[in-house]
């Protein structure tokens, strides 16, 4: 059912998930990852904050197993979905995530596009599918004004809505 290059979403259970859902009026989901297939194990990378995998693990870009980004004390509800079209690209889109990855790319707090030192989950998303020549966001960059959280951002909607997208599997 998976192929590398598929973006997973899901609601998440914590603070920063119910802030993102507050921002994201068109969207039901509050992050985003890719799938790659690393020693035949279907992974997530993904970048983000409040999950360390030991003590004084930063927040960072991460790979996990697919059943641990879903994992229920994480996630309240999922989705995979497939961008359509070219699946070689879409395998070079996670390789790209996979090299955020082993650079160990830090998790930007301040959620700034500008910055290409540390990353957010949907634009780390953005900017692999980017450099693979596919603009997922189709060019949607939402202006949030909420007390914590005061610019414009990729936000998931932003990722999901666009056509050329596909659900494959969801669940609530």
């Amino acid at each position: 059912m998976l192929q590398e290059g598929d973006l997973v979403f899901r609601r998440g259970t914590g603070i920063a998930s119910r802030l993102v859902l507050a921002a994201d009026q068109k969207g039901m989901y509050s992050h985003i990852g890719i799938v790659i297939c690393q020693d035949s194990i279907w992974q997530v990378i993904h970048a983000v904050p409040g999950e360390p995998d030991f003590r004084g693990d930063p927040d960072r870009v991460k790979m996990e197993p697919v059943q641990r980004f879903f994992a229920r004390d994480r996630a309240a509800c999922g989705a995979l979905m497939r961008v359509q079209g070219d699946p070689v690209r879409n395998r070079l889109a996670a390789r790209q995530a996979l090299a955020c990855y082993e650079a160990g790319m830090l998790f930007d707090h301040r959620y700034d596009l500008s910055d290409t030192t540390r990353i957010y989950c949907t634009e780390l998303v953005q900017r692999c599918y980017l450099k693979e020549g596919t603009d997922l966001a189709e060019g949607r960059i939402t202006p949030v004004s909420l007390p914590a959280l005061n610019g414009s951002y990729i936000l998931p909607s932003d990722i999901s809505n666009n056509s050329q997208i596909k659900l494959i599997y969801q669940f609530q």
